[in-house]
């Protein structure tokens, strides 16, 4: 707990107006109470000079943005978001890692993922709702084998500053961004390839049921170092069906989508199976992929595969992808990749 009394100027003047939940506490009557107290000591008819006029504006401006806050419904101290629904319930969630992306923000906990999306952006929000409720299954067997690749809906409720999406994560499951920051931006060519390989398994579910996911990418990937896969849980507010009129898509799929497709903005597997490529290229160093063959960073199957157009069938594509594996490493073995949840959280 805090003690405000005990606060110099200094200290109050480096708590961010973007941050209240630094300084007050996150309960309404408290919140006031807290402010009364710092007023009483800062306000500038006790002592008028130029810094008691400044920190007192200071935790004016931080009392009004905590109060908005709390009134939207949103809340926040390190390791738990504290979120109050337009119905009136209360929710605590608790991550380990906060991301920014272009709709909102993203938490990591060990056992969830959880997004915050703002109004704004409520279509896409309600559309990726949808298309995660009507992924379909041939039967039983099938949705067993592809549910751990796919996201799975733990909650989700609105707020008055936006619409929250809670996500089953598997708790050795870290963000693929994350990890590729904690190995330096590189991964190894053997590790890479797993990934790939994963990703090419979603590709072909999202090809039989007729969807386009749009957003493949280190940000919306999982993995699991340890049991070797990954699953696809972010990016679903771009999915549609194939043939459809994109409504949206983020920056990446208009770098690497075929130019035939950005032309027609119509959803298609090959982006998706573009965004793959992408992806096992940044994992070994170089988005673009002009380095790569220099630096050696993969074995040339491999390499020529990352820089090959897709091909416009996901199973096709991931025929070809196996005979690249045994081609560039031989007979498959485990490779172990020593990195736990608690390296990166």
């Amino acid at each position: 707990m805090i003690n405000l009394a005990e606060l110099t100027a200094e200290q109050l003047l480096a708590a961010p107006l973007t941050d209240p939940e630094r300084l007050f506490s996150g309960d309404e009557e408290t919140l006031k109470q807290e402010f009364r107290a710092l007023a009483a000591r800062w306000h500038p008819d006790r002592c008028p000079n130029d810094v008691t006029t400044e920190v007192f504006q200071h935790i004016s401006r931080l009392h009004q943005v905590a109060l908005q806050k709390l009134r939207g419904g949103i809340w926040q101290t390190p390791g738990l978001l504290q979120l109050k629904a337009t119905d009136g319930a209360s929710y605590k969630i608790r991550y380990r890692k906060e991301r920014t992306f272009e709709l909102g923000r993203q938490f990591i906990g060990k056992e969830i993922v959880s997004y915050v999306i703002e109004n704004d952006y409520a279509d896409l929000f309600d559309n990726a709702l949808a298309i995660i409720r009507r992924l379909p299954c041939a039967d039983p067997r099938m949705a067993a084998e592809i549910s751990r690749y796919l996201p799975e809906v733990v909650g989700h409720f609105m707020t008055k500053e936006g619409r929250v999406l809670v996500l089953k994560k598997a708790p050795d499951q870290v963000l693929l961004r994350d990890l590729l920051d904690h190995l330096g931006g590189q991964i190894d060519a053997r590790h890479a390839a797993w990934m790939i390989s994963s990703l090419l398994n979603v590709a072909c579910y999202l090809d039989y049921a007729h969807l386009a996911h749009n957003a493949i990418s280190i940000d919306s990937v999982f993995v699991s170092p340890a049991q070797h896969s990954g699953a696809l849980l972010g990016g679903w507010w771009y999915a549609l069906r194939q043939g459809e009129l994109m409504q949206a898509a983020p920056t990446i799929t208009a770098d690497y989508a075929p130019f035939e497709v950005m032309r027609s903005r119509r959803g298609d597997i090959r982006t998706d199976l573009e965004l793959i490529r992408a992806v096992g290229r940044q994992l070994l160093g170089d988005i673009s992929g002009m380095r790569l063959s220099r630096e050696k960073a993969a074995p040339p199957p491999m390499l020529d595969w990352l820089q090959r157009p897709a091909q416009g069938r996901a199973i096709c594509d991931y025929q070809t992808w196996n005979q690249v594996l045994k081609d560039s490493f031989g007979k498959r073995r485990f490779v172990e990749l020593n990195v736990s949840l608690a390296d990166l959280y």
